[in-house]
């Protein structure tokens, strides 16, 4: 029986393995060709390139140390190359070198940041001989050369995203920046240099007198005030501190810049002394329009010679004409 179960289906079985021995064939053919037909891989060195040469830069000696070791003391020559200063790096050509604080007995004064960089301009004020002059980029400064006027971070911001005005400068090769506090240089200055004196108790008293009282300042009549020429130096030495002392904003009317408004002014202040109230908009100083920063530098320059100063502010939209006489040392 099972014989004839074997002799009935043995054609299944014939053709299975006729099946196998077909697919076993193809596989090797596949493979034997597909060996020689393949492509044989190659690298192209040429296109890989050489790993620069490295080098080393040789340990310094440390004389000073080196010849106690073996009993010695130094000989003059080595003492003398160990006590020469360190050259500072030359960074003027590097854009992406960061500037370091100025060497330069000088302090920026105010700084415009034009749309185009070679058109910006810095007035700086010489603090040994307490000229001011406004400076474009590529002018000369103190022997350094001025290469732009732009904004750096500020270390001593606390958030790590506040930035400051600054000019930077190429001096003897090195990347400096002079900004409103000055140079870090300790020198010798004139005694309470750009600082007002205080008013003392019974100043007002003095100027109902005819004395000038010590803050400089005397209202001789309605919009009439008589000003210590100490009191003008030291405020255009010392703009960022009066800054300081209220908010000032460009005001526009009709589309228009009209001029600066003033407010949020601290009592006792500047602003104060002199007449200027929270809301005033400061349209002209000796008949300059000041409606940019532009013209307010220029205004700045020609306030130090002056002996006589008029301010048109408008106040609830009256147009309001101030003089100040300029007196004294």
């Amino acid at each position: 029986m099972l014989d004839l179960f074997f002799r009935k289906y043995a054609w299944t079985a014939n053709l299975a393995l006729l099946f196998a021995a077909a697919w076993l064939s193809a596989k090797t053919v596949n493979t034997v060709v597909a060996a020689f037909i393949r492509p044989t891989p190659v690298i192209d060195l040429s296109s890989v390139p050489a790993a620069p040469a490295r080098t080393w830069a040789p340990a310094p000696l440390e004389t000073d140390r080196l010849y106690p070791l073996i009993g010695q003391k130094v000989p003059a020559a080595a003492a003398a190359e160990s006590d020469q200063p360190v050259q500072a790096a030359r960074t003027c050509t590097d854009l992406k070198a960061a500037p370091v604080r100025s060497t330069l007995r000088a302090q920026l004064v105010a700084g415009v940041i034009a749309e185009r960089p070679q058109w910006s301009v810095a007035s700086i004020t010489d603090q040994m001989t307490r000229e001011t002059r406004v400076y474009g980029v590529g002018d000369a400064v103190l022997g350094a050369t001025l290469l732009s006027v732009e904004r750096i971070r500020d270390d001593h911001d606390a958030t790590g995203a506040g930035f400051r005005v600054a000019a930077i400068l190429c001096n003897n090769g090195q990347k400096e920046y002079l900004d409103f506090e000055g140079s870090d240089i300790s020198a010798p200055t004139a005694p309470n240099l750009g600082v007002a004196p205080a008013v003392r108790p019974g100043a007002r008293q003095e100027a109902e007198s005819g004395g000038i009282p010590p803050d400089g300042i005397r209202k001789v009549a309605d919009n009439r005030y008589e000003i210590k020429k100490s009191v003008i130096d030291n405020t255009l030495s010392n703009l960022n501190t009066v800054a300081t002392q209220a908010r000032i904003v460009p005001s526009f009317k009709n589309g228009v810049a009209n001029g600066f408004k003033v407010f949020s002014i601290q009592p006792g202040s500047l602003y104060s002394n002199i007449g200027v109230e929270n809301g005033d908009v400061i349209q002209k100083i000796n008949g300059y329009e000041i409606n940019s920063p532009d013209k307010a530098l220029e205004v700045y320059q020609k306030l130090r010679e002056s002996s006589h100063i008029t301010m048109e502010v408008e106040r609830n939209g009256q147009v309001i004409r101030k003089e100040y006489n300029i007196a004294g040392p």
